[in-house]
């Protein structure tokens, strides 16, 4: 006789069956959960880590200006910007400090300079006896073409005496000129052949100060074979409208976005920047750093501290609360100390006591 499935072992395995697929579905709810969380935790450290790579690329090419330059704040190159001296742009206050640098254009080729050029005599004017003149030539590697030139530039004098930052009013090319750049006459070879020279004649004016005022001239003269390189002067701070993370180019006035502060999972909580000059006794840890520059100090700088803490929103919070087996992180702190090696040449002595 056939015996089948009585009523209550049927419900026993369909409620068994349930409940293995209840589980499962549970379980599988869990790890997707608990992936995406991790997937917006990790993002959050690389987009941080993204963004002090940025700046630490920067900050290690900062140059030191000697003289300083002079206006209504002095400038050696780098600076914590003073509330109420910022961009209109910017927060400024003890949780979102602004930090002011000039860099150099590592990728950009580096040029030298033909003649000797006078800031006191020459800086702000347009006759040809004014004329930075550098070397150039055709190739798109050459810092000036015809269709292209940096908006700043940093000389460098031969014998390193003077490093001084100009702004570019405009250049003039000259390739395949028969005027030496030097002394303005043409040349011949020893068969009497015409030679040849490619250079650019450069207008510049001194550079605008922190809140775009004039600074002064400075005697520097920079003798032939003077170094030119490309540089750009940037403000990084925290954007007023959302927090985010931004950086200014002074010259442009263009805003480059290296964290969004997006309010979705986690928020900008603090932007720290601190400044320290290294020097015998002194650690390289966050407590020995200083939030501003002020008095001689700022003269010893040579390492920068970059922090960037965000903190998960509520909305975050809830979500994982739910569905979270271990402890809710609540904050990513991601901090980063950066060298520069420029910012060590030329201190004062008293750097090294």
């Amino acid at each position: 006789m056939k015996k089948g499935f009585t009523v209550v072992e049927l419900l026993l395995a369909v409620g068994l069956s349930a409940l293995v697929v209840s589980t499962a579905t549970y379980l599988l709810h869990q790890f997707f959960s608990e992936h995406k969380n991790l997937e917006v935790w990790s993002s959050g450290q690389f987009e941080m880590s993204s963004a002090l790579k940025d700046i630490e690329g920067d900050v290690r090419n900062i140059v030191r200006f000697d003289p300083k330059e002079e206006g209504a704040q002095e400038y050696l190159g780098i600076a914590a910007i003073a509330a109420g001296s910022e961009p209109s742009q910017c927060l400024n206050t003890a949780d979102a400090p602004v930090m002011r640098y000039t860099s150099l254009d590592r990728k950009s080729r580096s040029e030298r300079v033909l003649r000797a050029w006078s800031e006191v005599d020459s800086s702000g004017k347009t006759q040809p006896k004014d004329e930075l003149r550098i070397s150039a030539d055709n190739s798109t590697s050459s810092l000036f073409t015809q269709s292209k030139g940096p908006k700043e530039i940093v000389l460098v004098d031969a014998d390193r005496r003077y490093i001084r930052r100009y702004e570019v009013v405009r250049h003039v090319m000259h390739l395949n000129s028969n005027t030496d750049p030097y002394d303005n006459l043409p040349k011949v070879d020893s068969f009497g052949n015409p030679v040849f020279f490619n250079y650019v004649s450069v207008f510049l004016n001194n550079p605008k100060g922190i809140v775009n005022e004039n600074t002064n001239k400075k005697a520097s003269v920079f003798v032939t074979g003077s170094e030119v390189y490309n540089s750009r002067t940037y403000f990084v701070c925290l954007r007023k409208t959302d927090r985010s993370l931004i950086k200014i180019n002074q010259a442009t006035n263009e805003v480059s976005v290296l964290l969004l502060n997006t309010n979705a999972d986690f928020e900008i909580e603090r932007f720290v920047i601190g400044y320290l000059g290294t020097r015998r006794g002194v650690r390289v840890e966050p407590a020995n750093f200083q939030a501003n520059m002020a008095g001689a100090t700022g003269d010893c700088v040579n390492t920068i501290l970059l922090e960037i803490n965000l903190k998960a929103t509520q909305a975050f919070i809830n979500r994982t609360q739910q569905n979270a087996v271990g402890e809710v992180k609540k904050d990513i702190v991601r901090r980063r100390t950066v060298f520069s090696p420029n910012l060590n040449i030329k201190r004062p002595l008293s750097c090294q006591e």
